[in-house]
């Protein structure tokens, strides 16, 4: 199940994108979607801390409160992965969307074939993404790992630590190779990038490229080596420019 949250504090709006989307689920039965509705940036952020995120938000730019903009940036500091489409009916904020590193900016009045367009794209990269998993080997046995939580990984001792988006940590089994082919396998997905001798992440969770340091979007920061800074700060422009979230 993908969630949608819609936040506008228009009624006619809100009621408008609301029945697109059911003519869009009636049209794909086969996607189990639940939307829910919020007047607010207030509310929804409420809702957040109560009840969890969503997987796609849509959001009107100019509300009371919190604007889209700043409510955009407020998601972003609890959920880097989530897809944000803006949807108004002004233009004038169409730059500033990038700083939310938002899926798409449209327009209202929203035109039905272009916003199913963009939903089908959101949903694709989504589902690929909650696919996307990878075996670990621990001392109880094979864990398997969502690609999209994985936030950093780290060799301590001879072990393989993978720290999750949930707080959790999961430790591998001893590695008996370099620490750069013992995760040869994750590199090979572009999210991922090896940021020290020990250190590979994933750079969906990277706000910040300093000189020696990366910053998470949780405010963690971890070792970024000279040799590996460019080809890191590469990496990280590269994936964003092609939208991320390739996990």
């Amino acid at each position: 199940m993908l969630r949608i949250a819609i936040c506008d504090d228009e009624e006619s709006q809100t009621t408008q994108v609301h029945h697109l989307l059911k003519t869009y689920c009636t049209l794909h039965p086969e996607r189990n979607l639940q939307t829910e509705t919020f007047t607010s940036g207030r509310t929804l952020l409420e809702h957040l801390r109560t009840d969890g995120n969503f997987d796609i938000y849509l959001l009107d730019v100019l509300m009371p409160y919190s604007n889209g903009i700043e409510l955009g940036l407020k998601i972003r500091d609890v959920d880097s992965g989530a897809h944000i489409i803006y949807l108004t009916s002004s233009p004038d904020y169409a730059v500033d969307s990038y700083l939310v590193k938002a899926s798409q900016y449209l327009l209202k009045p929203v035109e039905k074939e272009r916003f199913f367009s963009i939903l089908d794209d959101s949903i694709a990269a989504l589902t690929k993404d909650r696919h996307s998993y990878i075996l670990v080997k621990t001392r109880d046995g094979f864990h398997r790992l969502a690609v999209h939580s994985i936030v950093y990984g780290e060799l301590v001792g001879h072990c393989i630590q993978y720290h999750l988006k949930d707080g959790q940590v999961v430790s591998g089994m001893s590695v008996r190779t370099s620490f750069r082919k013992a995760v040869g396998h994750i590199l090979e997905n572009d999210c991922f990038a090896l940021c020290a001798t020990s250190f590979f992440v994933n750079l969906n969770y990277v706000e910040m490229i300093e000189s020696a340091s990366l910053k998470l979007s949780d405010g963690k920061l971890l070792p970024l080596s000279r040799t590996m800074r460019n080809e890191v700060t590469n990496r990280w422009f590269d994936h964003h420019l092609k939208g991320g979230l390739n996990v």
